[in-house]
């Protein structure tokens, strides 16, 4: 069953559709929403000194349907968020680009009901970031608010001992293994190509830890990364482009 996170400036919150007629309205108060007058340093460090917000949902979810309401107060309807760029994690530190996307302008009326902006899919992320590239020709940057539909990425592997996200997939000069879940004792990773030759030797990961891995020597091709605990095994399939 789908659940839908709503979140605004600062605070992941649950909510309530209100109303009959327009269900997902917004109100016009230029007060209930997020605004970024100032530039600050982003936490995806390729985005430089930018106008964003970070989004930590507090465990992984499968993401689904994202949907905002942008600034509806009439008179700072300019300040609404134009060209944004979405980045995703699993540890709030290595940063996947999602895409560039265009956040509408709002009406500026109460039964204003936002905007369905993309559909991730089911892809695994427990932080989202927002980054703005530029608004509708206000002074200052934001958005009223933003609604995700999520899936539990745990739920349907309660019962294996070893869980770990791999990304980006397909890669191309680097990834990331996240280790989610795991047994009792250590988990050692290996990566191999499809021949099973060892091309990475085996080491520790930690659970939460994430491995930043060196793809840029690999040839182009299907590898597997290999997770040991004990006498349990997972293997991951990724491709090398």
């Amino acid at each position: 069953m789908k659940k839908l996170l709503y979140v605004s400036a600062f605070l992941l919150i649950a909510s309530q559709a209100f109303g009959q007629c327009y269900p997902d309205r917004h109100n016009t108060s230029w007060f209930d929403g997020w605004i970024s007058c100032e530039t600050s340093e982003n936490p995806n460090e390729i985005r430089g000194e930018s106008h964003w917000i970070s989004y930590d949902f507090g465990q992984l979810y499968e993401l689904n349907e994202l949907k905002i309401w942008n600034i509806n107060d009439p008179d700072l309807l300019s300040n609404g968020a134009q060209n944004v760029i979405i980045d995703y994690s699993v540890d709030g530190i290595n940063w996947t680009e999602f895409g560039q996307e265009v956040f509408p302008k709002a009406t500026g009326v109460n039964n204003y009901e936002g905007e369905v902006i993309v559909d991730f899919e089911g892809l695994k992320a427990k932080h989202l970031l927002i980054t703005v590239v530029d608004n509708y020709g206000g002074d200052c940057m934001g958005f009223a608010e933003l609604r995700v539909a999520v899936d539990s990425a745990k739920s349907e592997n309660e019962d294996i001992c070893i869980i770990a996200d791999v990304y980006p997939n397909p890669v191309e000069n680097e990834f990331s293994v996240f280790l989610e879940k795991k047994c009792l004792g250590d988990v050692y990773m290996a990566i191999e190509d499809a021949t099973g030759r060892t091309v990475m030797a085996e080491e520790i990961i930690k659970l939460y830890d994430t491995k930043t891995i060196d793809a840029s020597q690999f040839g182009p091709g299907v590898y597997f990364v290999c997770l040991r605990n004990g006498e349990i095994l997972e293997r991951i399939k990724i491709v090398k482009q």
